[in-house]
């Protein structure tokens, strides 16, 4: 008989702040997520993402403020509550893996199922197991050690090793970075749609945009220790918060007089009267982003297309007026 799925909780952080030395670290934060959202954590080196997934965790100990998981306070900074990890009723995915290489790929996954207050005979934790590896789909390969696996494989027994104890919450740190291109998109598929089969709550670390945009329900952006935007992917991108925002999630093309657009929305158009010099052309399989000079404009514009053009070729650039992300004012100017 399975054993019932747990309840998806919620996820809330009210005021943790966890800094260090030179301002880094995180700031006063305060989130909420809802129970069973996937959520990414997005920023540059150092802004503050996986300080706040450890203080999640329980893994760093913040200097102030609550964590709660549901109803339950796992912290509280006032009260002198601070639940170790393995009370939090979480696993994590870490961006190293932490595979044990001595072990078989069943003995790490059953790891979980061996430690903590909750008891399962062998025949249980051996069903758990099979359970977990059939739904990454590497079930053959219960009896392989990990420097037996390919990295896609590695991945797999992390994850199995993360779901297998049903946790209310998983964490995850960059866990596909280390994989190549196409690898990832193919497990960040895989990712997201075991999460959602399962309904966990995922908090998930990365620095790729990308990765970010397509796998989250909601993506909080974060610089300097600070959260800057917390939105869906459509509303981070179309509608930035500020300035850092905008120019750190895609590419936008800015006129003097604040006019920004995204480069899916200009076209090559010879009878329009904005017109730029191509200073750059590289072929991306499938179209070109031509790189033009625009006259008075900050920084040149990114423009794809599915013509060759030759560096120095004068093109006429129309923006479609009915893109989101066309600002008539410049409303992040900040000087």
């Amino acid at each position: 008989m399975n054993r019932p799925a747990s309840e998806p909780v919620g996820l809330e952080l009210t005021n943790i702040r966890r800094e260090f030395g030179n301002n880094a670290g995180l700031h006063s934060t305060s989130v909420r997520i809802n129970p069973g959202e996937f959520v990414s954590l997005l920023g540059p080196s150092g802004c503050g993402k996986s300080t706040m997934l450890r203080c999640i965790a329980g893994l760093e100990t913040p200097d102030e403020g609550i964590v709660r998981f549901g109803d339950h306070e796992v912290f509280n900074s006032s009260k002198r509550i601070n639940k170790p990890p393995n009370r939090r009723g979480l696993s994590m995915v870490f961006q190293d893996l932490a595979l044990w290489p001595h072990m078989t790929v069943a003995a790490n996954v059953e790891f979980p199922l061996t430690t903590g207050k909750q008891k399962f005979s062998a025949a249980e934790r051996s069903r758990l197991v099979l359970e977990a590896l059939q739904k990454v789909g590497i079930s053959d390969k219960a009896d392989s050690r990990p420097n037996q696996l390919s990295g896609g494989q590695q991945q797999r027994v992390a994850i199995a090793r993360a779901i297998v104890s049903n946790p209310k919450v998983l964490l995850m740190d960059e866990p596909l970075s280390a994989l190549d291109a196409a690898l990832r998109v193919q497990i960040r598929s895989e990712l997201t749609a075991l999460a959602r089969g399962l309904g966990l709550t995922v908090v998930y670390v990365t620095h790729d945009q990308a990765e970010a945009l397509a796998m989250s329900d909601r993506v909080i952006v974060m610089e300097a220790g600070n959260v800057r935007q917390f939105a869906t992917p459509v509303e981070i991108y179309d509608h930035p918060a500020d300035p850092f925002v905008q120019n750190f999630i895609g590419t936008v093309n800015t006129l003097p007089d604040g006019t920004s657009v995204r480069p899916e929305y200009v076209e090559l158009d010879p009878y329009a009267t904005l017109r730029g010099t191509v200073i750059d052309v590289q072929y991306i399989g499938g179209a070109f982003e031509i790189y033009c000079d625009v006259e008075q404009a900050p920084r040149p514009w990114l423009v794809r297309t599915r013509q060759q053009l030759e560096i120095g070729t004068t093109v006429g650039l129309r923006i479609n007026s009915s893109t989101p992300s066309t600002r008539k004012k410049n409303i992040y100017a900040q000087q």
